[in-house]
């Protein structure tokens, strides 16, 4: 669909290139620097590779849902950026998409789109899952980050300020 080349666009922006297969193997031809066996690009690369193939086979289409934990492991900081944009088109061509993170730059991305993003038809549900004094598993949920009160991430964040800070001062 225009839907599904929108945003297989979108993943071959990023990886600069795009799917090959032949005599049952996989390859990334990459714009200018020729075609690479799939065991042998980055796992990074893999990661959204395996996304643009489940797109071409149909398995990732409008009513689907995808599920994708950590995509930041192995994954270069500056592809993180468009690597969010690219879910967020997956998301509008109709697919739920769930993405557990631990991850700073991919939190904000999507927070951004959220807060500030324009297309306001989107819904963004962020979840803290945290442990309760009592040792209990509690989960909060918003549609922004600023309302989620226990948030690792940014908790981390902080502390690496505070440390920063301290050791500026010296102490």
């Amino acid at each position: 669909t225009n839907e599904q080349n929108e945003v297989m666009s979108s993943f071959e922006k990023i990886v600069n290139g795009n799917i090959v297969q032949r005599d049952g193997k996989f390859y990334l031809k990459v714009k200018g620097s020729g075609e690479f066996e799939m065991g042998l690009v980055s796992e990074g690369y893999r990661k959204l590779t395996t996304i643009m193939y489940l797109i071409l086979s149909g398995s990732l289409s409008k009513d689907s849902v995808l599920f994708w934990d950590e995509p930041e492991a192995n994954m270069n900081p500056k592809m993180i950026k468009p690597m969010v944009d690219a879910l967020i088109a997956l998301a509008n061509m109709g697919v739920q998409v769930f993405v557990t993170t631990h991850d700073y730059f991919i939190q904000q991305c999507f927070n951004m789109e959220a807060v500030y993003g324009k297309n306001k038809k989107m819904k963004y549900a962020f979840i803290s899952l945290y442990h309760a004094e009592n040792g209990e598993i509690k989960a909060e949920c918003a549609n922004e980050l600023r309302d989620i009160q226990h948030n690792s991430i940014m908790e981390e964040f902080d502390e690496l300020y505070d440390r920063e800070l301290r050791m500026i001062d010296g102490d």
